[in-house]
This record gives C-alpha cells, sequence and structure tokens, in this order.
C-alpha cells in the first residue's frame, strides 16, 4: 500500500532577509492508501507550502518527505520520478492549459514519463472519461471549453500520469455547487479506483465533510489537529478560535441539539441531518 509521511518539515521563505516568514515549523503527519486527506487552515498558515514539499517543488529546510518509506530527496537526479508519482494540481489549473487540443494536454505528463503511444492513448480516454471530458472535445482547443471543462481538463492531466498521490490545491475554488459535486465525486472515484492517496486543500468545510476521511489543520505554520472528519469538527470552539469554522448543517444541528431535540450535534451533511429529523417525526428518537 502506498504511503506518504512528513517529518518534522520546516520551511521559511526570505531567509536571511527583512522579509522572513516561518512558513512551516516542525510539522508532521502520514497519510496512506485509499485515504482522503482535507487540508484547512486560514489564509497564510502554511497548507501550500507544505503541499509544495509532497513532490519536490519545494526543498525542506530541514525535516523530511518520505515516499513509500523513502526520502524523495535521496537521489537528486530522480526527483523528476517523484512528480510522476505525486501528482499536484494546482488552484484554478486550467489557467496552465496550453497545448493545441484537449487531448494534447492531457497527454503531456504520459508523454514525459515515456510511456508508448498504445499505453499514453489509454491513459488520455481513462483520464476524459473519469472527469467526464466527452471524446468528441478532445480535438478541441482546450480554451474553447466551459470553465468547468477546463479544470476537469486539467485535473485529467494529472490523473493521465496515474500518480500514487493525487495532491489538490483548493480543486473547488470558483465553481458552482453542480460543478464542485462533480469534481469531488471524480476525484473520489479516482481514490477507489487506484487505492491511491488524495490530500486536498480547501477552505470549504462543507467540501471536507463530504469527502475527507481526516482532517489536517494547519495554524501559524504547525498542526493544530490532524484526526477524523468527526473529531476535529467536534472542536468547533477552538476552530472558531483559529479563524476557522464548522459546516452550516452541523450549526443547524447544535442549534436543534439545544432546543431539546435529540439529533447528534456532530452531524457534518444535510443527508444526516435529514435522516435525523426523519427519525424524529417517526417517532423512533426522544424530543
Amino acid at each position: 500500500m502506498s504511503q506518504i509521511e512528513v517529518k518534522n518539515l520546516v520551511y521559511t521563505y526570505g531567509k536571511g532577509t527583512p522579509f522572513v516568514n516561518h512558513a512551516v515549523n516542525d510539522v508532521s503527519f502520514k497519510a496512506n492508501g485509499g485515504e482522503i486527506i482535507g487540508i484547512i487552515g486560514h489564509t497564510g498558515s502554511g497548507k501550500s507550502t507544505v503541499v509544495q514539499h509532497l513532490n519536490g517543488l519545494l526543498r525542506p529546510e530541514s525535516g523530511e518527505i518520505l515516499l513509500n518509506g523513502k526520502n524523495i530527496w535521496t537521489e537528486y537526479e530522480k526527483i523528476s520520478d517523484v512528480r510522476f508519482k505525486v501528482g499536484l494540481v494546482f488552484q484554478y489549473p486550467e489557467y496552465q492549459l496550453f497545448e493545441e487540443t484537449v487531448e494534447a494536454d492531457i497527454a503531456f505528463g504520459p508523454k514525459n514519463m515515456g510511456l508508448d503511444d498504445a499505453e499514453i492513448k489509454r491513459r488520455v480516454e481513462y483520464a476524459a472519461r473519469l472527469v467526464d471530458i466527452e471524446p468528441e472535445l478532445l480535438q478541441k482547443s482546450p480554451f474553447d471549453l466551459s470553465g468547468g471543462q477546463k479544470r476537469r481538463a486539467a485535473i485529467a492531466g494529472i490523473i493521465a500520469m496515474q500518480p500514487e498521490v493525487l495532491v489538490l490545491d483548493e480543486p473547488t475554488a470558483g465553481l458552482d455547487p453542480q460543478g464542485r459535486d462533480l469534481i469531488l465525486s471524480r476525484i473520489d472515484e479516482y481514490r477507489k479506483e487506484q487505492n491511491a492517496i488524495v490530500l486536498i486543500v480547501s477552505h470549504s468545510m462543507e467540501d471536507m465533510a463530504k469527502v475527507a476521511d481526516k482532517l489536517l489543520v494547519m495554524n501559524k505554520g504547525k498542526v493544530e489537529m490532524f484526526d477524523t472528519v468527526c473529531n476535529v469538527f467536534s472542536n468547533a470552539e477552538r476552530l472558531s478560535q483559529i479563524g476557522l469554522d464548522i459546516p452550516e448543517i452541523t450549526r443547524v444541528a447544535i442549534e436543534l441539539n439545544k432546543k431539546g431535540y435529540d439529533i447528534p450535534r456532530n452531524l457534518f451533511t444535510v443527508q444526516a441531518v435529514f435522516e435525523s429529523v426523519m427519525e424524529l417525526k417517526k417517532g423512533r428518537c426522544r424530543k
């Protein structure tokens, strides 16, 4: 099973200048194959700095990034191989589309892996199908696509490399609710099909409640919490103190509980609250 581990990561921007910024300080966590880890925190908490270390875009000032037990910087000349195994999707990746056709853009990564034409074609078709890019769109210019289609095409370009670890920085930013749900469902599908590790940086507590298995909470460059979604969101007061929130539907559940309805306070999705309310209406729960 794939595994990625961050051990005592430290990174400073502008070291030795008046603009020094201790972005990450002694961060440690581990993720295993098949897990979705949500990474949350206020702006400037160190989220993006952490994920840019996972595939070697940044090199630790101290500490280690271990992929399947091996420090990714042990063999400096092979860092490009790490980037095929740990795929990083930046925020607004559609702005990084550049090839003449959607197909060529999705194929860019697999070509650089040195794969043969048949395997590249198979991977392009797989990735396009997974993110709902219709076959007739593959020969179009990526600049002719809608905003949501561009986002999915850019993500397909990373998925086509079939990384063991898929890292996404705000993958649903700027999308409408339907677009967000589609992207998240396709990410979850990839995780299940490939038993991949998925790490998602997000400001949306609702999105994380839907898909994440665990949450890594960053605060001032340190790990504030790393636990299950249930346990993290149960610490609503502490989250509020560090500038974060809990899903709005959880607030509804808490308020109903305060008013005497026997509804659990640790519900994080509309469906879960709906089912609890229906149980109450059927007389199966105490009031």
